[in-house]
C-alpha cells in the first residue's frame, strides 16, 4: 500500500471510530500480532479459504450483534428505575 500501512491504517481507522471492525487480508504472517495489538478481529491468509472467510463472517456477525457501551448504559439505567 502506497503512503500508509495497514496497521497505520488500522490505528487511524478505529481511533476515529471505536465501532469500526478491522479484518486484515494478506499473504504476510509477520505483522499478525501488531494487528491484533491494533484491534484486528481477524487475520486472513492469502489465498483466503472459503471456510475460513464464513467464520471471520461470523465473528463480525456476533461481534454486531453485542451493544455498545452506551447502548448498554441505557439499559442499566432503564433497569434500575424499574421498581423492585
Amino acid at each position: 500500500m502506497p503512503g500508509l500501512t495497514g496497521l497505520e491504517v488500522a490505528r487511524i481507522a478505529t481511533d476515529a471510530s471505536p465501532r469500526t471492525r478491522i479484518v486484515f487480508v494478506t499473504a504476510y504472517d509477520q505483522y499478525a500480532i501488531d494487528a491484533f495489538e491494533h484491534g484486528a478481529v481477524d487475520y486472513l491468509l492469502k489465498p483466503v479459504k472459503r471456510e475460513r472467510l464464513d467464520a471471520t463472517i461470523e465473528r463480525l456477525q456476533a461481534l454486531d450483534a453485542l451493544p455498545d457501551a452506551a447502548a448498554l448504559a441505557a439499559l442499566l439505567d432503564r433497569l434500575g428505575a424499574l421498581p423492585r
